[in-house]
């Protein structure tokens, strides 16, 4: 999936929406790029790759950011997020281009796991 700051990810079809309307937006506006939600929490994590539904589950216990800034992410990132319905998802990122605010973008895949939370 692309990530644009016109667009939006959502847990519900359509996942990707042409408006800023879903639950996952892309931001560059502010200091620095972000993904921001008001839904959902956030939490990057770090070491090795192929984060788990239970990995997942068990570091958003006690996440609380809306909005994560991506300064520390490259090709292979996994962040977890939980949206406020009891689903948890995972981004990973294959390309992120943030170096131009007014063009950046970011391709990533999601899986959601329904009522996992």
């Amino acid at each position: 999936m692309m990530l644009t700051p016109e667009n939006s990810l959502s847990f519900r079809d359509p996942f990707m929406r042409d408006d800023r309307k879903g639950d996952i937006r892309f931001d560059c506006k502010d200091a620095g790029c972000a993904v921001e939600s008001d839904t959902s929490v956030f939490l990057q994590l770090f070491g090795k790759s192929g984060a788990t539904l239970d990995e997942c589950r068990l570091m958003l216990a006690s996440a609380d950011r809306h909005r994560w800034p991506l300064a520390s992410t490259a090709a292979g990132t996994e962040i977890c997020v939980k949206h406020q319905n009891g689903d948890i998802a995972l981004l990973v990122l294959q390309t992120k281009s943030t170096a131009v605010p007014d063009i950046a973008f970011l391709q990533l895949d999601m899986t959601i796991w329904r009522d996992a939370a």
